[in-house]
């Protein structure tokens, strides 16, 4: 259910608030100081709002229930709510004279209206507009409580009623009222204890059971218990209230500290989670690209036998093309024997090609998809040890700062060390080569991999001027997360590096997957001299 809004936000009664608030089952009501109550929710198919609403709309917005709360309709009598309950599909609102009211679901009496009717249908069991409860004989409410499917409430003399679901099972299934007694009219719980000084005072219930508070039977003697118990309240928290300034005045940056070193601790207890997180990711990515190569090498092994069987096959069809061709026996009827024994043969190896190729070409589907794999596992795997890295040069921060290893006195310094940090730092961002490729002119993209490696250097260096600037250990935590920038960025420069020389000389023969040509290979055999027939 959705959060209403107050009356005072509505912008109604501004000196109004929010004393009391209830729920039930798919509504809600609330009660103002001024002894108004709002209710809203659901769709009030059971008269649980105790109001018509004129749209859906409305029904969703607090509003007031104005149609009850009149004593008598004819005197304008306004009762003013002291307290509301609510069952899953009922309410009650207790008014400051004592009158108890009801309305919603009344299917297991819960409402307390005489005159219920066992037989009634479910329309019929529906009140939809706040009506008084009637008590058997004068009873002025003191408190009053709800359960699922039952109500109950104490009056002034601490005695107990009950009625709904609740009524029935306490009163033996029904076998133990007096006349005139049943669940859908309140009933006076017997047996409830009372002394000269305590009784009864607030009930609350569910389904078969309730329970009670106590208060002291003479009010003098409650205002007077209440007033003691204040006054020791106030007395100590007068006493904490004075110890508080003395701590602040003799530790003026006491709390700061604490305030402080715990937020140390809770980022240190969130950059160990994730360390641990980054750890278990990367032991993970090293068992699926073990996984993940050996699958490559099956598939190079298997595209290799495919190869040499094709090639004896090959061999084994020339041969047999060979002798087809030959005329050994001079005897026609031998002769075509032989040939269709051998074109058998021919057709044979032809079927068992097709299907070494299909292979072939399901192991390179296979191989590219493998490939696709790798590069996936490897990017993700650098970009967990990066985060790895990050993580533990943090880590050394904080136990830095917790240690009071970094003083104001180096305060200056480790700005020095930053400023030079964070300078390389975005150098390594604008050189990265994919970066740089796109936003320069340059004659080909070694001369980014050229500029890039220039960048690696500069920041090379600049490790030494951090660790100058900053002297002893302060500087360890931004040198290592410098370092693991760098270490990414040398990482990521070799694998370019090697594309880019595998797109120019290609695969090599001796490699355990499929060979294949070059740029330059092609540029040789374009620029050859050109033989044969034209």
């Amino acid at each position: 259910m959705a959060l209403p809004t107050t009356p005072e936000q509505k912008g109604g009664d501004n000196h109004a608030h929010v004393v009391q608030v209830a729920c039930g089952c798919k509504h809600a009501l609330l009660l103002t100081d001024e002894g108004i109550v709002y209710s809203w929710g659901g769709s009030n198919a059971l008269g649980q709002l105790g109001r018509q609403a004129v749209s859906s709309d409305k029904e969703q917005e607090p509003s007031p229930i104005t149609d009850v709360l009149y004593n008598k309709p004819q005197s304008k009598i306004k009762e003013i709510i002291v307290q509301i309950a609510c069952g899953s599909d009922h309410c009650l609102a207790l008014s400051q004279s004592g009158k108890l009211f009801s309305w919603g679901c009344n299917k297991a009496g819960q409402l307390g209206h005489d005159g219920f009717n066992p037989n009634a249908t479910a329309v019929q069991l529906i009140q939809k507009t706040p009506e008084q409860v009637q008590f058997p004989e004068d009873v002025t409410v003191r408190s009053c409580s709800c359960g699922p499917e039952s109500s109950a409430c104490v009056s002034m003399k601490g005695e107990v009623y009950v009625w709904g679901a609740i009524s029935y099972y306490l009163f033996g299934n029904g076998s133990k009222y007096d006349r005139h007694e049943n669940c859908t009219v309140p009933v006076k719980v017997r047996g409830v204890p009372k002394t000269n000084l305590f009784t009864a005072d607030q009930v609350t219930l569910h389904r078969h059971k309730f329970a009670c508070t106590l208060s002291r039977v003479n009010a003098s003697d409650e205002l007077q218990n209440l007033m003691g118990t204040l006054k020791n309240r106030g007395a100590f928290y007068s006493k904490v209230a004075r110890k508080t300034k003395q701590d602040a005045r003799d530790n003026p940056q006491n709390g700061d500290d604490n305030l402080e070193r715990e937020e140390l601790r809770t980022l240190d207890q969130e950059f160990k989670d994730d360390q641990k997180s980054c750890v278990q990711k990367l032991e993970e990515m090293v068992h699926r690209l073990e996984f993940c190569r050996s699958e490559l090498q099956r598939v190079a092994r298997d595209l290799t036998i495919c190869d040499q069987q094709d090639t004896a096959l090959t061999e084994t069809a020339s041969s047999l093309e060979a002798k087809k061709s030959e005329n050994t026996s001079g005897q026609a009827g031998q002769d075509d024997a032989r040939k269709k024994a051998l074109e058998t043969q021919l057709s044979d190896i032809r079927y068992f090609r097709k299907s070494n190729k299909r292979t072939r070409l399901q192991l390179l589907e296979e191989r590219d998809k493998l490939e696709q794999t790798l590069l996936h596992l490897t990017q993700d795997q650098i970009h967990y040890s990066q985060k790895k890295l990050e993580v533990e040069g943090r880590q050394k921060l904080i136990r830095s700062l917790q240690k009071g290893g970094l003083g104001k006195d180096a305060k200056s310094s480790i700005d020095d060390g930053l400023d030079i940090a964070m300078s390389k730092r975005e150098e390594l961002a604008a050189t990265e080569c994919q970066t740089l490729a796109g936003v320069g002119k340059f004659t080909g993209f070694r001369e980014v991999v050229a500029i890039s490696d220039r960048a690696l250097q500069d920041v090379s260096s600049a490790l030494k001027e951090v660790s100058g600037a900053v002297k002893g250990s302060d500087g360890v935590g931004i040198v290592d997360v410098l370092e693991a920038n760098l270490k990414l960025r040398k990482d990521l420069k070799l694998q370019i590096q090697e594309k880019l020389n595998r797109a120019e000389r290609g695969r090599p023969k001796d490699s355990p997957l499929d060979f294949y040509p070059g740029m330059i290979d092609f540029f040789k055999e374009g620029a050859a001299p050109k033989t044969g027939l034209s």
